[in-house]
């Protein structure tokens, strides 16, 4: 089975990005409780975000704090809506605290965390753009540097251009005014959060295409990875130099999207980083959606000696897209699960819980329905070792394109939906982390774009028919009361699958139709 790079702990991180612990609270003491619910877990590391937008969610002297000004009712109103009212609510709390009270909410947060005995980080968005356009670009997300040099900004999202040296100088010392202030034990910088950094090799002549705006980097940037490359040195040597003035060492991480050369054509050069000795770990994720498989061994074969870890998110990919909240159907223990088996099955080193807590925020629907919830914390103290994950009621997944959150610049394209066809199979692959698979029920659900009827299918696993399978009853395989995009039980079959038949890893399987079909999930549930 796979083995870990080091033989250092295995690290289980929960990641607050940046609102999650001040959606709920009213109070510093609500505040602690956020830090508590971790209290005899597997979480080892909590990793926390100052940056909102291009503001700060402390009173920075390098930067400026969010909220800076006093808005209008028709600004807060328009704030509210691009946000969401809880998101948007949690970032005037902490301002209000500070400004109001006195009191440095994320600077109690950070304490919290180091009280509890558990590793701070901050966590830092390289390019967030959140409610950037608010206001002509002057809104409760930006702060003066960004207000003051409009030229600094990249033209294809507004973010900021790190090929200029006076923004790499901003953010370094933004840097060591966080790691000078909180009792952090290192930082990771999340380049998931966001593409673009630099403008691209070849930039178009014309800024338009048609009728529509350039939104999105089109050309490569990989002329400037020596430059982003020189960026990560001097943070890791201020990290050097500020860790020998206080007396400990300050650990240095990167987030990075699921392609090596998907890094490369966005300016970021991992394999350089490392070599140089400039990391102490990395992990691998893609943007806002849980994916069951990640190219793990490509990286831990460009970074031997590196922790690899992977990220899990709290959003699996649907169909649709209009929905209540941004994200429609909020993952389930048994969804935690199945991803972090599958992830330790590739070699993952460990396991980043990323915006986990997001479902705490979710608004109401038209008809008053509640949408929001508390996150599935059970979990958190069975997903941070394979080992205590045996047992576990789990679902499989194979992964599909995400209608909401695709990247096909910088990600590899999942292979579903797919065609099957009488002449033309379906051929795909399932990760699962199953040891004793054959002592466990394993369900397989084939889900098509139409009903299915009468419709006959073939489906093999590792070249062993499953039958003719019968139609599904549930909408789901496992209840799932949080998802906006239940399907129709007549677009699904459901196949009993011999769990000697499965492999600790990856697993084919072959779909073949009686007559055209679109497949559009395949998912397989694992219970005692």
């Amino acid at each position: 089975f796979p083995t870990m790079s080091t033989s250092a702990p295995r690290r289980l991180i929960y990641n607050y990005d940046a609102w999650g612990p001040f959606i709920r609270p009213q109070t510093i003491e609500d505040l602690r409780e956020n830090v508590q619910l971790f209290d005899g877990s597997q979480v080892t590391t909590v990793m926390l975000g100052p940056n909102f937008g291009q503001s700060m969610c402390y009173p920075s002297e390098v930067s400026e704090m969010c909220h800076w000004r006093e808005h209008t009712p028709e600004e807060k109103k328009e704030f509210h809506h691009r946000m969401g009212p809880r998101f948007a609510r949690a970032s005037e709390w902490v301002a209000e605290k500070w400004r109001k009270d006195g009191v440095d909410a994320f600077g109690a947060l950070v304490q919290g965390v180091v009280d509890n005995g558990l590793e701070a980080f901050a966590t830092i968005r390289m390019n967030d753009v959140h409610c950037l356009v608010l206001e002509d670009r002057k809104g409760p997300y930006t702060d003066k540097f960004y207000r003051d040099h409009p030229d600094y900004r990249l033209q294809q999202s507004g973010g900021l251009n790190y090929a200029i040296p006076a923004v790499r100088a901003h953010r370094i010392a933004c840097f060591e005014e966080m790691v000078r202030r909180y009792p952090f034990k290192g930082m990771e910088l999340d380049f998931v959060r966001g593409v673009p950094f630099f403008p691209g090799d070849n930039p178009p002549n014309d800024p338009h295409e048609g009728e529509h705006p350039i939104t999105y980097p089109r050309d490569y940037s990989e002329g400037y990875c020596p430059i982003m490359t020189g960026f990560i040195g001097e943070i890791r040597a201020m990290f050097d130099r500020v860790g020998q003035e206080l007396d400990r060492k300050i650990e240095l991480c990167v987030r990075v999207g699921s392609s090596l050369s998907g890094c490369r054509r966005v300016g970021l050069d991992p394999i350089d980083w490392h070599e140089r000795g400039y990391l102490d770990f990395l992990t691998v994720g893609r943007f806002l959606q849980i994916q069951y498989e990640l190219p793990i061994s490509s990286f831990k074969r460009a970074l031997p000696g590196l922790p690899v870890l992977t990220t899990i998110d709290s959003y699996l990919t649907c169909e649709g897209q209009h929905f209540v909240s941004v994200y429609p159907r909020d993952a389930s223990a048994e969804m935690f699960r199945g991803a972090a088996a599958a992830l330790y099955a590739q070699g993952s080193d460990g396991i980043s819980l990323f915006n986990m807590y997001v479902c705490r925020g979710n608004n109401r629907d038209s008809a008053g329905k509640e949408w929001a919830h508390l996150e599935p914390r059970e979990i958190m103290s069975e997903v941070g070792d394979p080992v205590t994950l045996e047992g576990t009621a789990k679902l499989y997944v194979v992964d599909a394109v995400s209608p909401l959150f695709n990247h096909p610049f910088v990600d590899p394209q999942s292979g579903l939906p797919g065609e099957a066809s009488p002449r033309f199979p379906l051929v795909t692959k399932m990760f699962v982390g199953e040891k004793n698979a054959v002592t466990r029920k394993c369900v397989l659900r084939i889900r098509t774009n139409k009903p299915m009827l009468a419709v006959q299918l073939t489906v093999q696993v590792n070249g062993h028919g499953l039958g003719l399978g019968a139609p599904a009853t549930t909408s789901q395989l496992f209840a799932e009361p949080y998802d906006q995009t239940v399907p129709e039980p007549e677009r699904s079959r459901d196949f009993l699958v011999n769990g000697g038949h499965l492999i600790y890893g990856e697993n084919e399987i072959v779909v073949l139709a009686a007559e055209p079909l679109t497949i559009t999930n395949i998912e397989m549930s694992v219970t005692d």
